[in-house]
């Protein structure tokens, strides 16, 4: 059976109140989406949560799901990114803009940058995520889906509900500010 006719049959038997395809539906999903939301929450135990109420709304919610708007993989992330970011935000965890105030880089900083990382070692490999951990959840949110978990700017979308032109320019401006953190991180 292949993997569409799987997921068909699970989103069928949901929507039946089968537990069965309830418990097939844990074991498929549950993974991938904890790992999902741990990267964004980072602490596991909320992780652990976060997950147990995606997938618990995910299966109350399944009759909302569409196929033709998306996978179910991607419905699900959606749901879940959506919980991680609020969850955050009632912790008190503020989520700043893309600077605007950074400016675009030329065409020598880009080759330097992407031959820089292309030859990776432990300290640019170690300076590349302390950058990274400088960013907003959102914005790391971002950057593991598309780099990641190497999702297409449609789904990314669909996802974080934003048009794929517009994840397009975000991931721009975080591989930028990206650049600078390092620059920052190097002269310290």
């Amino acid at each position: 059976m292949s993997i569409i006719e799987e997921t068909a049959r699970i989103i069928e038997g949901l929507r039946n109140g089968d537990s069965t395809a309830q418990e097939r539906f844990l074991r498929q999903f549950a993974p991938r989406i904890f790992q999902f939301i741990v990267r964004m929450a980072s602490h596991e135990q909320d992780a652990e949560e976060l997950t147990q109420d995606t997938l618990l709304r995910a299966m109350q919610q399944i009759q909302r799901f569409d196929p033709v708007q998306s996978t179910l993989q991607t419905w699900i992330s959606r749901i879940a990114y959506r919980l991680t970011l609020n969850h955050l935000r009632n912790r008190g965890i503020t989520f700043q803009s893309i600077d605007e105030n950074i400016t675009a880089l030329t065409a020598t900083e880009e080759a330097a940058m992407s031959q820089a990382f292309a030859e990776a070692d432990d300290s640019r490999t170690e300076l590349l995520q302390q950058a990274l951990d400088q960013l907003a959840p959102d914005e790391q949110t971002l950057i593991n889906l598309f780099y990641y978990d190497d999702l297409p700017l449609k789904e990314i979308g669909y996802i974080i509900d934003a048009p794929p032109g517009t994840i397009a320019t975000r991931l721009h401006r975080i591989r930028r500010k990206l650049y600078y953190l390092i620059l920052k991180l190097q002269q310290q």
